[in-house]
């Protein structure tokens, strides 16, 4: 059996490993992407030692059985990291492809992986197959295929005038090798965003020796939480199993909430309680709770769960002592674009009047698109227009089976195409951590020998 994998990002790279580990049946795995068989994705591929993971050594093993199996390499390899420490997202990367080339060392018999540098722009999903089109080069044909397409841009933001847009000042892809090195140390940066991407932003600028100032501008200006060490929290999922409304789950999280402050505890943990059961939660919401919780509560629950590291943290509040970082509550309205800045104009929280910041630079930090709808990728447009796919559940990623068969328009599983990891958002909404790619690239697995 031959299975290509289109991407090779985490998601990609921990599926081939797990195919590989569990003796599968495959002859060959074939994974595509555009970038070099050292490329693992923007987030793992940049060398910088400060951009850190998210998520604690401890708990970002690339094996399903061994979550602390990273932290032992790492320890092998002579670093000096604890259990609870945020390493270098570089360093998972060489972590995993070493794991890879010694995987294929230590069971040559297994199926063969071939990493194939092209863009993937069509599929052709018949009853012999899947036939893979890869621009410039010959067509393949293999018995199944997985999408593992990780994040696109961030959309356009709202703004009447679409035309500065254009301008040379914004930025609207903040993972673009060079950005950072583009700012001159003078310049005023504009983040559009206060999430993850922000923070990559702010720690990058500050790492090298950056004197000007930064603007991060968001409807809520709130930043994430950083991790801190606390008890966990009994699960008191019994309490809220079935429920069918967000409002019945947060009034139950909230009194939890309380009385864990009461006890002298941290309510975070209560929501990291949660973690295991959040895909059951969100799967059994009915199509417009989903959507009522990305409107009024999705920020809030994401500074909790994605948390920072406390390093990331510490450069934030210096920073934002000395006035050289501004966080503003608002909600974006419109670009100028003159001949010394671009000014972003906005309305502040809670207020009527228009205000405006102006920026040398301004960087579209607002997260990845999820509505495949709007995603400017060839291979996505391709196939929903010939409904092979459709979008996921409240309009993110992907329709599926929670074990990752996609769904095509007709409503009907595919025995051939699948998919993990950021596409199954809307699915099993908590997907991106290590963690949770790790999981669902086991049951795939399993899925794809069947």
């Amino acid at each position: 059996m031959r299975v290509a994998i289109v991407g090779a990002g985490v998601s990609g790279r921990l599926l081939a490993l797990t195919l590989h580990r569990r003796a599968t049946s495959a002859s060959t795995i074939l994974m595509f992407d555009r970038g070099d068989p050292q490329w693992m994705g923007p987030a793992y591929s940049n060398p910088a030692d400060y951009l850190l993971l998210n998520v604690p050594a401890v708990r970002m093993g690339a094996v399903a059985d061994d979550p602390e199996h990273f932290l032992r390499w790492v320890q092998g390899k002579g670093v000096r990291a604890g259990p609870w420490d945020f390493l270098p997202r570089a360093l998972y990367r060489d972590y995993v492809l070493e794991l890879l080339a010694q995987v294929q060392d230590e069971h040559p018999s297994g199926p063969g992986l071939e990493h194939r540098c092209g863009e993937v722009v069509g599929l052709d999903v018949r009853d012999e197959g899947v036939t893979i089109q890869v621009e410039g080069t010959d067509s393949v044909v293999v018995d199944k295929a997985v999408l593992a397409l990780g994040n696109f841009p961030p959309r356009h933001p709202s703004v009447e005038n679409r035309a500065a847009l254009q301008s040379r000042r914004y930025v609207r892809n903040p993972w673009r090798p060079g950005v950072v090195r583009e700012v001159l140390s003078s310049d005023t940066v504009i983040a559009l965003g206060t999430g993850q991407t922000t923070v990559d932003l702010i720690v990058a600028l500050a790492k090298q020796a950056y004197a000007g100032r930064i603007i991060a501008i968001s409807r809520r200006g709130i930043l994430p939480l950083a991790h801190r060490g606390f008890d966990s929290y009994p699960s008191f999922f019994s309490e809220i199993e079935g429920s069918r409304t967000v409002l019945d789950i947060v009034r139950t999280v909230r009194m939890h909430c309380e009385r864990a402050e009461s006890m002298g505890a941290d309510a975070r943990s209560v929501i990291d309680s949660m973690r295991p059961d959040t895909p059951a939660l969100w799967l059994g919401l009915p199509e417009e709770e989903k959507r009522r919780f990305l409107r009024h509560l999705f920020r809030y629950w994401e500074i909790i769960r994605a948390r920072i590291p406390q390093e990331s943290e510490a450069i934030i509040q210096t920073m934002r002592a000395s006035g050289q970082l501004e966080v503003i509550a608002g909600r974006l309205r419109d670009f100028v674009d003159t001949a010394s800045a671009l000014e972003v104009h906005y309305t502040p929280r809670g207020g009527t009047t228009a205000s405006v910041v102006r920026g040398d630079v301004v960087v579209n930090c607002i997260g990845p698109e999820s509505d495949y709808r709007r995603v400017d990728d060839a291979l996505v447009q391709n196939l929903m227009r010939r409904g092979l796919i459709r979008p996921g559940p409240a309009g993110l990623g992907l329709d599926a089976r929670p074990d990752g068969a996609i769904i095509g328009r007709d409503g009907t599983p595919s025995n051939s195409l699948y998919t993990l990891g950021s596409p199954m958002k809307g699915v099993l909404w908590e997907v991106l951590g290590v963690p949770d790619i790790r999981a669902q690239a086991e049951r795939l697995a399993g899925l794809l020998n069947s």
